[in-house]
């Protein structure tokens, strides 16, 4: 597949090295959506969190991020591939996609439902800067109904707080409750914020598989460079803890 136009000033994220890691990622992407056609960044490891009742609630969706673009409208999407079930996150980065980055998160919600309002974590703070600079700049480019063009390289470990006014006055509670878990939690890299005390009533059962599917489930794992790299980071924290 020929790079992208601009790709090489894209921040780097991750996954984004290209070879057979990009590719095996891709291969997954498109089983979710087979209109994906190329990865513009990615990040290791991002966590699912819903506000509500003034607190953030970890959420069941957790695995490696995507910023990927479509051959078709919404030109480009956000996924993150679950680990914790089938039922991966899909988000369409559009006109009506709204985002702030807080801290390690990236609160984000739709223009048409603003009542609801969710963040992602993420492991590390390199990948939340990048991911979150390009977000913004494809969510504003799509607003002005302009083709996306990559943002600026940022300096390693470089973090913004920056969001367009409009979302930082339309969600308020969100980010200070953001800001208020960020400080909460340990400062060590490897830690990551603690889930809500208060659990769903009911929790969504993921849908059983047979041994064959089963087994084709971990050989996908296996070779997929993402899973690989997550065990590691988990098995370094566990000697060091």
């Amino acid at each position: 597949m020929a790079p992208r136009k601009g790709a090489k000033n894209l921040p780097s994220a991750g996954l984004t090295a290209g070879g057979a890691s990009q590719q095996q990622s891709l291969s997954s992407l498109k089983r979710v959506d087979p209109e994906i056609t190329e990865i513009l960044a990615s990040a290791t490891h991002a966590t699912l969190y819903n506000f509500a009742s003034e607190e953030w609630e970890r959420g069941d969706v957790e695995g490696p991020l995507f910023i990927a673009k479509r051959r078709s409208q919404p030109r480009y999407r956000l996924v993150v591939l679950n680990r914790l079930s089938m039922s991966n996150l899909v988000e369409d980065v559009d006109a009506g996609f709204e985002i702030e980055v807080v801290d390690r998160y990236l609160i984000f919600r739709r223009a048409d439902d603003q009542a609801r309002i969710r963040g992602l974590w993420f492991h590390s703070l390199e990948e939340h800067a990048a991911i979150g600079a390009l977000l913004e700049k494809v969510q504003a480019d799509a607003a002005r109904g302009r083709r996306a063009s990559p943002p600026p390289a940022r300096r390693r470990g470089e973090a913004t707080t920056r969001a367009p006014p409009s979302c930082s006055r339309a969600w308020p509670s969100a980010a200070r409750a953001a800001r208020r878990r960020a400080a909460a939690a340990p400062r060590r890299a490897s830690s990551r914020p603690r889930s809500s005390r208060r659990r769903p009533s009911r929790r969504r059962r993921a849908p059983s598989l047979d041994l064959e599917a089963f087994k084709g489930v971990l050989r996908d794992l296996v070779e997929d460079d993402a899973f690989i790299t997550e065990l590691h980071i988990r098995y370094q924290d566990k000697l060091r803890s």
